[in-house]
């Protein structure tokens, strides 16, 4: 017997062994049993679940049912049934405008950069709020890019304009 009492069979591929007590054969009998219940679970569960969409299926159909009869039984259900279903129209959006002041150009901007040298769009928008014309951050981004300030990232990881 070669190995430790492992078998060679004739039909096994030549060098391959087996050992009637192989933890790795009990290892993958397990495995397939497992497996198998698996499968068998599974096809439990779609055949429950084509019930299940059935059941379903057949109670939207129970409430179409229901709510054709309640629009005719309704009184002038039957004029209303006959007409054809009305359409809600959209409210059309307004036109937002510009949110930036008209007073706040990339000239501005170019100023408060030149008081300050260096400075995040958020600090630029709060110098310029504090003057009286209410500016995002968003907008000075804009404007900043516009008036051909310099965009670099400072030591604290922020985007930081100078001109």
């Amino acid at each position: 017997m070669p190995d430790g009492g492992a078998v060679v069979r004739a039909g096994d591929d030549a060098g391959a062994t087996t050992a009637a007590g192989s933890p790795l054969v009990h290892a993958a009998e397990r495995l397939v049993t497992r497996i198998t219940v698996l499968v068998d679970e599974v096809a439990a569960l779609r055949q429950e679940n084509a019930a299940l969409r059935r059941e379903v299926k057949q109670a939207v159909a129970l409430l179409d049912h229901a709510a054709r009869t309640g629009a005719t039984t309704a009184a002038g259900g039957e004029r209303r049934a006959k007409l054809a279903p009305t359409r809600r129209r959209r409210r059309a959006k307004l036109a937002k405008g510009r949110a930036t002041p008209d007073s706040v150009t990339a000239e501005v901007v170019k100023a408060v950069l030149a008081k300050f040298g260096t400075a995040t769009a958020a600090e630029i928008a709060q110098e310029i709020t504090k003057a009286g014309a209410p500016v995002s951050g968003r907008a000075v981004r804009f404007l900043a890019e516009r008036a051909g300030a310099q965009t670099f990232i400072g030591e604290d990881g922020q985007r930081r304009y100078r001109i």
